[in-house]
């Protein structure tokens, strides 16, 4: 399970009460006519417990009973093969063959023995990107490759930020001494060839249109800041 900074995973006990409710997704889809921007799913899919659904979209997924008037977040554990129902649904619809990643566009940092790989696409105005850089320095043995971008529409400049920082002497050494400390690139020559504007198609293929977004090895994508435990899990393949 992926815990992030940005809630708090609450641990819920389901109790089933004699009464059934039979599963009625005309009712999910009236009830999510009026969630809120961020929960309004892309897919509805159902989970092994009766009358469960997962709801997921681009940010993450949550459950629904079938009455649509309970939603949860948090994790459900199917402990037979200690597989987080709702993350495998999720990521059903937002993992990514990562073998396709062009990583010669990314900032390639390999630490300790390098074995274990992450993917990671970042805003370097992002505010979660710089605190997801700051739990990446507790990470080791591990290759880490950073896809620079910008969200222009939240942070005009990162995107020649990110341009710069390409250009730097050291643009590893340049990226997390602008995340984690602030200090800013010199500016680029105009003959440097940089592949930004490549980065930025790359994350309308993948639909990636939030910051950090974060993939494992086999593609599983995460979006937003776990905790390092719950990283290391992560990178590690566990879906648990």
């Amino acid at each position: 399970m992926y815990k992030f900074k940005s809630f708090y995973i609450l641990t819920i006990a389901i109790i089933l009460g004699a009464q059934p409710v039979f599963a009625n997704t005309e009712q999910i889809n009236q009830r999510i006519k009026s969630l809120p921007r961020d929960l309004k799913p892309e897919f509805i899919d159902k989970t092994p417990i009766p009358n469960l659904y997962t709801l997921s979209n681009i940010r993450g997924s949550v459950l629904m009973d079938a009455s649509g008037r309970y939603l949860i977040y948090g994790d459900v554990i199917d402990l037979e093969n200690m597989q987080n129902i709702a993350n495998y649904n999720y990521q059903k619809h937002y993992a990514i063959n990562p073998k396709q990643l062009p990583t010669a566009n990314a900032l390639k940092e390999v630490k300790g023995n390098g074995k274990r790989v992450l993917y990671v696409f970042a805003d370097p105005d992002c505010p979660a990107c710089q605190a997801l850089q700051g739990v990446l320095e507790d990470v080791n043995n591990i290759t880490i490759y950073t896809f620079p971008m910008g969200l222009a529409h939240l942070h005009p400049t990162a995107i020649e930020t990110s341009k710069n920082i390409w250009c730097s002497k050291d643009p590893v050494k340049a990226w997390k001494a602008y995340l984690l400390d602030g200090d800013k690139p010199n500016k680029r020559e105009n003959s440097c060839h940089q592949p930004i504007d490549q980065n930025m198609e790359i994350t309308k293929k993948y639909r990636i249109n939030l910051t950090p977004t974060i993939f494992n090895s086999q593609g599983h994508r995460v979006v937003g800041v776990p905790e390092l435990e719950s990283l290391e899990d992560f990178i590690n393949n566990s879906d648990h």
